[in-house]
């Protein structure tokens, strides 16, 4: 008599983890979608947001990846093929890839973090080299000269005037003078209290004022609650109104036209950071010190000012010179 042996069913599943499936079907999209809600729900700007979604979508374009293709299938070559494209095609600088591929980075960190990815495809890839570019400030006449065509006659040419005053002896950015409230500063003090909201950091910042620089923010809070009453901004437009994105950069582009400076530098606010910067140190002030002005997040970030300031080494290489006999 034959002995039938029945089939042994499956009775469990094997134990496979969502960090195991999640690789195999979640798309470039739904992973990026997940990210950017983390990025949301920790508060990041919008603009850093917005940036980084740019410098995501850029990347996928140019390394020729589907945002429907998984996201495990994402790799180095990918990266490595980017780079190459970015450098050699549409010649763009080393510090502007670099500044993307952060982003870009930043976003495959976070899938690793949700257990999106077992491990970032950008592991393995680093920095670009990049030569130390020059520091673009401005001399004392172009200062001169770029002041010298602003109508301080006119409400609109007074604030501009402020405005670029501030940022040329506290060092101030276009987003900090744009976004400064009358309540950030202290005249009794002398100090501007920046807050975080509106700060490159997001920390709190102390940025000490001139006696020349209180006198005249205190002249335009007069001059502009006169005209308009109470406002939430130090500088606004000519109806009291909040200044739109990037005004000011425009009108400083503007100013540096009418005073033929266009083809000579870069008259900008951020030239006139610099300037403050590169004053400071020349005057006395402390490489500490102005770290904590400037609201640079590491010393390294405000050494560059070092090499613009050190006149010991002019004046000792002269010194060595005038005894230096050899001729030919």
């Amino acid at each position: 008599m034959a002995i039938i042996r029945r089939k042994q069913g499956v009775r469990y599943r094997r134990d496979v983890s969502q960090t195991e499936l999640r690789p195999s079907y979640m798309t470039v999209k739904d992973a990026l979608d997940t990210v950017v809600l983390v990025f949301t729900t920790e508060n990041y700007r919008d603009r850093t947001i917005n940036d980084y979604r740019r410098y995501f979508d850029e990347f996928m374009e140019v390394a020729g990846i589907r945002m429907t293709d998984p996201v495990a299938s994402v790799s180095e070559d990918h990266f490595r093929s980017y780079i190459t494209i970015m450098l050699k095609q549409r010649k763009l600088s080393p510090v502007t890839i670099n500044i993307r591929l952060g982003g870009i980075k930043s976003i495959f960190s976070r899938m690793v973090e949700r257990e999106i990815i077992n491990e970032s495809p950008a592991k393995k890839i680093t920095k670009l080299r990049v030569d130390q570019t020059k520091i673009k400030s401005l001399t004392d006449s172009q200062v001169r000269r770029f002041f010298g065509v602003i109508d301080k006659d006119t409400y609109a040419g007074f604030r501009d005037y402020v405005a670029f005053y501030v940022s040329l002896k506290c060092g101030l950015r276009s987003n900090e003078l744009e976004g400064l409230n009358p309540d950030d500063i202290d005249f009794e003090n002398k100090v501007l209290m920046l807050p975080g909201a509106i700060n490159k950091n997001r920390k709190n910042r102390m940025v000490p004022m001139t006696d020349k620089v209180a006198e005249i923010l205190k002249q335009l809070r007069i001059e502009t609650t006169e005209y308009f009453g109470a406002v939430r901004k130090v500088f606004v437009n000519q109806y009291g109104d909040e200044l739109a994105k990037d005004h000011l950069r425009k009108r400083a582009d503007k100013y540096a036209k009418l005073a033929n400076l266009k083809n000579e530098c870069r008259a900008s606010i951020h030239s006139l950071r610099h300037t403050f910067a590169i004053n400071y140190l020349r005057n006395g002030g402390d490489i500490r010190s102005l770290q904590k002005i400037l609201g640079h997040a590491d010393l390294e970030s405000t050494q560059v000012y070092l090499d613009y300031v050190d006149d010991v080494v002019i004046e000792q290489f002269n010194k060595a010179s005038k005894n230096d006999k050899l001729d030919v």
